[in-house]
């Protein structure tokens, strides 16, 4: 039941996959799959399936980047701040395969969020936004599955993660193909 809103959010920018591009439905089709891994209590499945989502958005991010002066200091604070969490997070973590799986899915979404950042395409701010509403969602769910419980975390993990994927599939929708 959680994969449909993001399975439905993969189909409607399907239909501009052609004229947009094929990354953004992907990765939302991939999102999906995670979504279905989670409610299955299969989290390194979700884990690696969101990692590959996470792939797809930079596929589409990428090549409209462009590093500029104003953009490094967002970027060295989402570096600093990934660091300081995801060493919070590793002392917490018993397995080192998990600490390894945890720390390579930090860095592809890292990824994420500094290509969104370093974007040149219009309306980029809603992309950041997305990109920040996903890592919030993300560090959620990991702060509830390795440090402590999160107060009403299916919602405060949700809400984030849905209106991300909503801006994702809506910028895609919107998107002119200029900038495709």
């Amino acid at each position: 039941m959680i994969a449909i809103p993001t399975l439905l959010l993969a189909l409607i920018t399907a239909l501009k996959g052609r004229k947009n591009g094929w990354w953004i439905p992907l990765g939302l089709l991939l999102s999906a799959a995670g979504d279905l891994a989670g409610s299955l209590d299969a989290f390194q499945w979700q884990m690696g399936l969101f990692a590959l989502a996470l792939c797809c958005y930079i596929a589409d991010f990428a090549p409209h980047g462009k590093l500029t002066t104003q953009r490094v200091r967002p970027l060295v604070v989402a570096f600093i701040a990934f660091c300081t969490a995801f060493g919070f997070l590793a002392v917490k973590i018993t397995s080192i395969v998990e600490v390894a799986s945890v720390g390579l899915y930090a860095v592809v979404l890292l990824s994420m969020l500094s290509a969104t950042i370093i974007q040149e395409r219009t309306s980029w701010g809603w992309y950041v936004v997305a990109a920040l509403l996903f890592v919030l969602s993300d560090g959620l769910i990991a702060y509830d599955h390795y440090i402590g419980t999160v107060p009403y975390a299916t919602y405060a993990i949700l809400i984030p993660y849905y209106a991300a994927q909503v801006i994702f599939a809506w910028m895609h929708f919107t998107r002119k193909e200029r900038e495709a």
